[in-house]
């Protein structure tokens, strides 16, 4: 019998249904969708080094991220339709790798994978396959969200919410920076960096619901993401971690 609870189970199962019918994760052309790969990819252009690295990328949903081509990567997906283009290609699950300890010198899982798993359980994971020294990058949706304020689900260590992602229902957890900085340090590794975006959108959202966002909001989110006070409430946090 498996030891998963079972709302982790469905959890893990929607997801994967989700993902298993979608050809692109980011659809091309969609706005929100473009600015969540811009931002991510410029995160992970400007953290990992150039060089021959190996590298693990979680959660892949087809993406590269701009990963350094001189490193050797191996690519995840709880989807197989999500990683069959990548090379080095296999399906699985964060919260159970299946490499040995300090395998790699970047361990990347951005997309919000942990979102859809136990983070106590996938940030450890993700530790664990980093070689000491090594970096971990996570993306996940924040429960400090602007898109949630004064909600019962807001600004809380961890929440469940459930709303609608392109042409699904989407079910996830949200996480406090705070409790992912503690994640972290609970298996010695310590938080070097960390950017928010979709703080300008989330704001959007929160004042006029299912209006449609304007491009201007895209436009300026680099802006108030920055802006004291209002970084707080981005709905995703980009943190790179080194492990001891």
């Amino acid at each position: 019998m498996s030891d998963i609870p079972a709302d982790i189970a469905e959890l893990k199962s929607r997801a994967k249904v989700s993902y298993d019918q979608m050809e692109h994760v980011w659809p091309p052309g969609d706005p929100w969708s473009e600015h969540t790969k811009a931002n991510i990819d410029a995160f992970v252009r400007r953290v990992v080094p150039a060089g021959n690295l190996t590298i693990f990328n979680a959660g892949c949903g087809g993406n590269d991220y701009g990963l350094p081509p001189s490193a050797i990567t191996a690519n995840m997906d709880i989807s197989f339709r999500q990683c069959r283009t990548l090379p080095r290609a296999l399906v699985g699950d964060v919260e159970t790798i299946p490499f040995p300890d300090n395998a790699f010198d970047v361990t990347i899982c951005v997309g919000a994978v942990i979102n859809y798993v136990r983070a106590e359980v996938a940030i450890p994971e993700l530790i664990r396959v980093t070689r000491p020294g090594g970096l971990t990058l996570v993306d996940f949706e924040s429960s400090f969200s602007a898109e949630i304020m004064f909600s019962r689900n807001w600004a809380k260590p961890t929440s469940v919410i459930e709303r609608l992602y392109i042409d699904h229902m989407d079910k996830t957890h949200l996480y406090s920076l705070a409790h992912v900085r503690a994640l972290f340090e609970r298996s010695d590794s310590r938080l070097i960096e960390s950017q928010g975006y979709h703080t300008a959108t989330a704001l959007w959202e929160r004042v006029f619901r299912k209006a449609l966002i304007p491009r201007a909001a895209f436009a300026i989110d680099p802006f108030t993401s920055r802006v004291p006070g209002f970084r707080a409430l981005a709905s995703s946090i980009l943190v790179a971690c080194r492990k001891a």
